[in-house]
């Protein structure tokens, strides 16, 4: 059936465009490991071209199953009712779907966990701006903590 053939090309292509993904969302912790602010810019206009191209992708996929439950004259395409229509290609997609789903976990995965090592490297980052140039705090007379440029002082000269 050319429709399900299209359909497992389609999820080939998304399973090696997911992996050359992970690749390069893994190489992103050296990226932050060293600040490397021009180059995190860089990997941000990667993964928006990523994004554009997975969602492209996603819309292949389903109208190459929907044209494939067209011609088998099913309602709604399930796994379940493609491998009752048509058990040798279902079988196939299935199996694609399943990498698929296993790298897209992956991919998610480590994205949180660059999430998380962007925030700490922010933290940290903060954490030796405010060692380098700490601003002076004083109180007011309501205990209130306010940094010292607002606060005014006057002496007396005598």
């Amino acid at each position: 059936m050319g429709e399900l053939e299209r359909a497992a090309q389609i999820l080939d292509r998304l399973r090696a465009t997911l992996e050359a993904e992970l690749v390069q969302a893994r190489g992103q912790r050296l990226l932050m490991r060293t600040l490397d602010t021009q180059g995190l810019f860089e990997r941000a206009r990667q993964r928006s071209a990523f994004n554009a191209q997975l969602a492209q992708l996603g819309r292949a996929l389903g109208e190459a199953l929907e044209a494939a439950g067209h011609t088998l004259g099913l309602q709604q395409v399930t796994l379940v009712d493609l491998r009752l229509a048509v058990p040798e290609a279902s079988q196939r997609l299935e199996g694609c779907m399943a990498e698929v789903h296993s790298l897209a976990s992956a991919l998610r995965e480590t994205d949180t966990l660059n999430r998380r090592l962007g925030e700490r490297a922010l933290r940290r980052l903060r954490g030796y701006l405010t060692a380098l140039a700490p601003q002076s705090v004083a109180y007011d007379r309501r205990g209130a903590s306010r940094p010292i440029d607002d606060l005014s002082t006057a002496c007396r000269v005598a």
